[in-house]
């Protein structure tokens, strides 16, 4: 359902960038007729003001004067052998017309930003139009993204977890005071800790339990560890009585070198909690063209051979010597005793 919509999204996107379309006023469409039919018979590049050998910003006595000296050019009573000399002349009047008037201004502004293109029906603005391996390519990029980000959230959520519970499972097994370091210098010592003791805490620890110290602030001693050990007691103590499905209590072992290992409610097998660490966290080598190759480039197993009925029912035709009287004894006596 994420994919369809998606695809949804960038079929939108990819139309909307495939053509752009205006209302064109009746000045508008004459203006681009007459460039459209000038480039066609001038070349492309052609405009208005190429025509008449100036440029953009010919004062209108000039593009008078240019106009004249065109007109004696062009005339078709002085072009009777070339092709399409009157269609030409003709052109030329109406390209005098509009640089005189106030549609000079319209024709100037689509001069600097392009002039629409006939396409079918109308004058369109062409845009970008993605090929089909540029579409694919934006669509993974894009599927790829979500995945990721959606990996990586997953990821520290399940991690902040972990490590919540681990901390719940210390603080029942050890005391509140358990991360304080014994060369600290504090009155409130941590407790000795035992070899192993079973305690019984929820399956995404205390709620509102305290995360540890930085290492920053551990490493330049600015720790107020009784004030940490504090936040412990309080986070432990007004834990509540029951929790949610979804939170349920766990039985967890603790060690005294720091490894947990917690009770499969179902099984009653014991199961290591291990920290999550960050060289495992999401990256590309977790995202599925990745997966996909991988799964195309590893060696297939070959499929064990089956024991079939019909070799099952050789084997006793190629026995020989005394094996063979030997299997065949058995039946012998399964018959007399059917006889009997």
């Amino acid at each position: 359902m994420r994919v369809l919509r998606l695809l949804a999204l960038f079929a939108i996107f990819a139309l909307s960038t495939l053509v752009y379309a205006a209302n064109w006023d009746k000045d508008d469409v004459e203006i681009f007729e007459l460039q459209r039919a000038l480039e066609e018979m001038e070349g492309a590049g052609a405009n208005f003001y190429s025509i008449l050998g100036l440029k953009a910003s010919a004062t209108l006595a000039q593009i008078r004067k240019a106009y004249r000296e065109k007109s004696l050019e062009w005339h078709p009573d002085k072009n009777s052998g070339v092709p399409n000399a009157y269609k030409r002349f003709e052109q030329l009047g109406l390209i005098h017309k509009i640089l005189r008037d106030e549609r000079r201004d319209r024709y100037n502004h689509f001069l600097t930003h392009g002039f629409p293109k006939w396409r079918n029906t109308g004058y369109y603005y062409e845009r970008y139009r993605p090929g089909l391996p540029l579409v694919l390519a934006i669509l993974v990029a894009l599927s790829v993204g979500v995945q990721l980000l959606v990996q990586t959230i997953n990821w520290r959520k399940d991690k902040e977890r972990i490590e919540n519970l681990r901390r719940s499972a210390y603080a029942v097994a050890w005391g509140a005071w358990f991360q304080t370091p014994p060369d600290s210098g504090k009155t409130i010592k941590p407790k000795t800790r035992p070899n192993e003791k079973k305690v019984r805490v929820p399956f995404s620890g205390f709620p509102d339990f305290p995360k540890a110290p930085a290492q920053s602030a551990i490493d330049a001693g600015t720790v107020d560890w009784d004030e940490e050990g504090e936040k412990v007691r309080k986070a432990v103590s007004s834990a509540p009585m029951s929790y949610p499905d979804d939170n349920h209590l766990l039985d967890v072992m603790v060690y005294a070198d720091g490894s947990l290992a917690a009770s499969n409610p179902v099984t009653q097998e014991f199961f290591a909690i291990e920290p999550m660490e960050d060289k495992d966290a999401p990256s590309l080598r977790t995202t599925w063209p990745v997966m996909l190759v991988q799964s195309l480039l590893r060696p297939r197993e070959a499929p064990a051979e089956e024991t079939t009925d019909a070799d099952t029912a050789e084997a006793p035709a190629e026995a020989t010597g005394a094996d063979a009287g030997a299997k065949k004894a058995p039946t012998r006596r399964r018959k007399r005793t059917t006889k009997n």
